[in-house]
C-alpha cells in the first residue's frame, strides 16, 4: 500500500487540509491523503455535514470542486494561529 499527501485535481494541487466538494455528498471535506493499493486509488478525507463530521474515503474522480477559501472550523482556526 502506497500513500501520498499531494495530488492534482482539476488543475490544482491539493495538500492535506485543502477543502473539497465531493459529488453526491453534503458538506465540505478536508483532504488527508491519497492511497494506492493493488492498482486501486482512493482519497481519505475528514468532513461532511456540520456537526456530523467523520473520516470517509472516495474515489478521486468524485471530487467536484477544490475550494479556494477554507470554511471549516478547524481550518479557519489553524489559519488564524499561523497569521
Amino acid at each position: 500500500m502506497e500513500t501520498a499527501t499531494l495530488i492534482k485535481v482539476n488543475g490544482r494541487e491539493v495538500t492535506p487540509g485543502t477543502e473539497l466538494k465531493i459529488q453526491g455528498e453534503r458538506g465540505r471535506f478536508r483532504f488527508m491523503k491519497l492511497v494506492r493499493n493493488n492498482g486501486v486509488e482512493w482519497i481519505d478525507v475528514w468532513g461532511g455535514p456540520s456537526g456530523r463530521e467523520q473520516t470517509r474515503s472516495f474515489r478521486p474522480e468524485r471530487v467536484a470542486r477544490v475550494h479556494y477559501k477554507n470554511k471549516t472550523d478547524k481550518n479557519i482556526l489553524a489559519e488564524r494561529r499561523a497569521a
